[in-house]
């Protein structure tokens, strides 16, 4: 994968708005992982007849955990990106400086109205767009785009 880091440069809905515009055309296929397996995500029950495959994975893009989670592939749609424009954004993530008194805490993410699942974009190629480790507010991006 040919991907740069994007953490933090989504923090805006006009910013978010822009990737979206720019992987609704590129985009054949999204996978979602369900965090916490007890809540489903809208947009898996919303587009569930769009959905491929389902698997039970403890690895996807750039995480591995101890437990398994649902991942769903779901074929991209124009709707399905009509529906992504309503969030604020993915994730938002900050950096702090320790050079601020104030703003000695650190680097933190917050969880937006999309929620804590994880989410990734992948073209005709099975080449990955974008990629997000939403829960920790981390977001990778393919430098094509």
């Amino acid at each position: 994968m040919d991907m740069i880091d994007y953490t933090g440069k989504l923090n805006t809905h006009e910013e978010y708005i822009k990737i979206l515009n720019k992987l609704e055309n590129k985009t054949k296929y999204i996978e979602i992982v369900i965090i916490n397996n007890k809540n489903k995500n809208d947009l898996v029950f919303k587009f569930k007849d769009n959905i491929i495959e389902t698997k039970k994975v403890s690895e996807w893009w750039g995480t591995i955990t101890k437990g398994t989670r649902y991942l769903y592939k779901i074929i991209a749609t124009k709707e399905i990106f009509t529906y992504l424009r309503k969030f604020e954004t993915f994730t938002k993530y900050y950096k702090y400086g320790s050079n601020n008194e104030s703003l000695k805490r650190g680097d933190y993410s917050l969880i937006t109205d999309f929620g804590m699942d994880d989410i990734a974009f992948f073209d005709k190629d099975n080449v990955c767009l974008l990629c997000t480790t939403t829960h920790e507010g981390y977001i990778l991006i393919n430098k094509k785009l």
